[in-house]
């Protein structure tokens, strides 16, 4: 849903007279563990599809790690407007994710609605490392996946109140960056005291 959302926001911030240069001047610091943090949750749950012995015990903890960086990069770039807001719907989704054992409740019956049904034998049988279905026993359900997202929209999916809250800081933040108006940057020259604008 968050790579669907920013380049629709791309898109819509071009067409506003945007420029992807004003978006590559981001001041964003400690990228390295944004990368980090989806490089590990990739990796443990391309291993776990494979079947390695070895990843259901640890991929709790690897997820707590991934979602700890990610929170601990938002923090240090608070100062970017818009950021504090996808904090806040990152910490809705860790919540109810550390609430149900690190795996995300997902409702069988919105899966179904939005042609996904199938989805819920690979969830039942355990390969699906991230997800759990709902039941009786679901903590804070209501912050789990349970918002369907059909036709018309071409890629169903169900997604999460904090989701949502991601979706839309990331599309508000996104149009800033590219509309900003950075003033020329001010260099000293090769002669001392000498000024110049690049």
């Amino acid at each position: 849903m968050l790579v669907d959302t920013a380049v629709a926001s791309m898109v819509v911030g071009k067409i506003r007279g945007g420029t992807f240069s004003s978006l590559g001047e981001t001041p964003l610091k400690r990228v390295e563990c944004i990368v980090a943090s989806f490089a590990i949750e990739t990796a443990v749950v391309a291993l776990g599809f494979r079947g390695a012995s070895f990843i259901p015990a640890v991929a709790p903890y690897a997820f707590f790690l991934g979602y700890a960086l990610l929170l601990y990069s938002i923090w240090v770039n608070r100062h970017i407007r818009w950021m504090p807001l996808i904090g806040i719907g990152v910490l809705l989704n860790f919540a109810v994710i550390l609430a149900n054992g690190m795996r995300m409740p997902v409702s069988a019956d919105m899966l179904s609605a939005v042609g996904m049904g199938h989805q819920v034998a690979a969830i039942e049988s355990g390969k699906v490392l991230t997800y759990r279905l709902m039941g009786a026993t679901t903590r804070l359900w209501q912050l789990g996946d349970i918002i369907p997202i059909g036709s018309p929209y071409p890629v169903h999916r169900v997604v999460s109140a904090g989701d949502v809250v991601m979706a839309i800081g990331v599309f508000l933040l996104i149009q800033r960056e590219m509309l900003v108006r950075r003033g020329p940057r001010i260099r000293l020259g090769r002669r001392a005291g000498t000024l110049r604008r690049g």
